[in-house]
């Protein structure tokens, strides 16, 4: 398979610019030489060596090939046989053939044009080709007799107008390598006018008409159908015409798109892995009879499947780059098609490369959760553990009987949460934090664990059973957060309350300064970084209680009554 070299972008950029420019004056010394040489100099030798000089302009002008650009050398031969066929021919039929393709040409990139002054130069060449073609050249070809040479020659003559036109106009901005150009509307051209060349010679033979009355009678007939054609293609009354046909039959040309996608949803649905995905999905061009094996990369993997061949077509879209191998080389349209299914595979993959990083993302955020958990939870052991170490650190010999009754009561219950926490780092996903307890035992156990620090305990006659780990954290957290203001201020007094109807209820007040409107706004919905200790305790404390049916809420917020409460209901 030849490549043309592509052209540095400044060559290139420098050849469009002098398109853009002198564009309509090339084409329109195109078209003079083009008369000069098909009609003034039909049978002489001059005539000839004008119909390179018209190539050669020609040449200039087309918008296939960069004007920089290096050509291979089959390409060459066939750009330099086309000037020689038609510089060594030189007959009527030669210039018939090149005028109908050059009108499709300028027809073709007419229509692309954006603006309606640029198209006007080249529809008024097109003009020109049309009237020369049908005026003069045809005539003569079909043999008819000109009984009036000088007023023939003189209409004919006068058509150069048409050319000095276009140099009335802008020149239009034309790209190069084809992108100006549509070949489906320039071969529908084409058709259009040999249609119409050739049917008016049948119509003039079949009813004996002369030249002028088949000609209207061809044109009249590809009028009508050309009018039929575009209402079937798309009826009036909402009804399907031919183009949803001839879309259908684009979509599935060459592939049977509406099996692969199935296979592709049904992937989409049962691979959650995307390189898995992928492999699946590349899996169903292998058993397509254009086919002959696929290729795919991404960032980390980089497989095939199937043969390779000499033709190849790739393309890359978000991360992943496919190449199909075909038996043939693939045809514009149908690589259209390829980059189409190529779009939605990549888009697809990148949406399961994010699937697959949000998962691992929660897993990250389930992870850091537990951990903060298990964090609040041995730092409230610890400073239970504290205050024990100083009870037995400032006790007095006589006191040796109640601080052995102390170290019973606590010491069991601590070691039963260490171990309800280490159970939960073990396997955090089976722990619920849903160890119940009575809440009387709960209750002397928390009066055990704070017998040094002056707090109001109240309690209610009632009997329930509660929660032990929430009850734990949410109220080692408040009662820590209470008592660091006793630090600046060591007057401020803490209650504790425990109700147990209708549903057990803590309540824990201070009479310390109001928390900040700031933080209260984030108090249980984020992390608060706070020097009083209202940070990730409380937020880890709320996710714990919503998760179990509870509500933890501040209740009270002004400077000297600052109360949180623990209740069942939903978060």
């Amino acid at each position: 398979m030849f490549r043309a070299i592509v052209p540095s972008p400044e060559s290139a950029g420098d050849d469009v610019v002098r398109l853009q420019r002198y564009g309509n004056r090339i084409l329109a010394l195109m078209l003079l030489l083009l008369h000069a040489a098909f009609v003034w100099g039909q049978d002489a030798l001059w005539g000839q060596a004008v119909v390179l000089a018209h190539y050669g302009v020609f040449l200039l002008w087309q918008p296939f090939f960069s004007g920089q650009q290096r050509l291979p050398w089959l390409r060459t031969l066939g750009v330099l046989l086309v000037g020689v066929l038609l510089a060594g021919l030189h007959n009527v039929w030669v210039a018939a053939l090149w005028s109908v393709m050059l009108a499709g040409l300028l027809g073709a990139v007419a229509v692309t044009l954006p603006t309606v002054r640029e198209r006007a130069g080249l529809w008024s060449a097109v003009l020109y080709l049309l009237l020369l073609l049908f005026v003069w050249l045809l005539p003569q070809g079909y043999g008819l007799p000109v009984r009036q040479v000088g007023q023939i020659a003189f209409w004919r003559d006068s058509l150069l107008f048409l050319p000095l036109l276009v140099l009335a106009f802008p020149s239009p901005r034309i790209g190069r390598l084809g992108s100006a150009m549509d070949l489906l509307y320039a071969l529908m051209f084409v058709l259009i006018i040999g249609v119409l060349a050739l049917g008016s010679y049948v119509v003039m033979h079949l009813r004996q008409s002369d030249y002028a009355g088949g000609l209207l009678l061809s044109m009249a007939t590809l009028a009508a159908t050309l009018l039929i054609f575009a209402w079937l293609w798309q009826p009036r009354d909402g009804s399907a015409g031919l183009r949803t046909l001839f879309s259908r039959y684009v979509l599935s040309l060459g592939l049977p798109l509406e099996d692969w996608l199935k296979q592709l949803s049904e992937a989409a649905e049962q691979e959650p892995d995307p390189d898995v995905f992928l492999r699946t999905v590349m899996a169903g061009f292998t058993h397509l009879p254009w086919s002959t094996g696929v290729a795919w990369r991404t960032a980390i993997f980089d497989e095939s499947l199937g043969a390779k061949s000499p033709h190849e077509t790739r393309f890359t879209h978000r991360g992943v780059e496919v190449v199909f191998y075909t038996e043939a080389e693939v045809n514009p349209a149908f690589a259209l098609h390829l980059r189409l299914l190529t779009e939605i595979i990549g888009y697809f993959y990148a949406a399961k490369t994010r699937e697959r990083l949000m998962s691992a993302n929660a897993y990250t955020q389930a992870i850091y959760d537990t951990g903060s958990r298990l964090t609040h939870d041995v730092k409230n052991l610890l400073q239970s553990l504290m205050t024990l170490c100083s009870a037995a650190e400032h006790s007095r010999p006589e006191q040796a009987m109640s601080l052995q009754s102390l170290m019973q009561r606590q010491l069991p219950q601590m070691a039963k949460r260490l171990e309800i926490t280490l159970d939960k780092l073990k396997a955090p996903q089976k722990a619920h934090d849903n160890h119940p307890v009575s809440a009387r035992e709960w209750w002397r156990g928390l009066k055990s664990r704070y017998a040094r620090e002056v707090l109001d305990f109240v309690k209610d006659e009632g009997e329930a059973t509660l929660p032990q780990e929430l009850f734990d954290s949410v109220a080692d957290n408040l009662v820590q957060n209470a008592l660091r203001k006793r630090v600046g201020q060591p007057d401020v007094t803490i209650s504790v309350e425990l109700e147990t109807q209708p549903c057990p209820c803590l309540i824990v007040c201070d009479s310390g300064e109001a928390v900040p409107a700031a933080i209260q706004e984030r108090l249980f919905n984020a992390p608060v970084s706070n020097y009083d200790g209202l940070g990730i305790g409380l937020y880890q404390a709320s996710k714990q209680a919503a998760s179990l049916g509870y509500r933890l809420e501040l209740v009270s917020n002004r400077n000297g009554e600052v109360c949180f409460s623990l209740k069942q209901g939903e978060g």
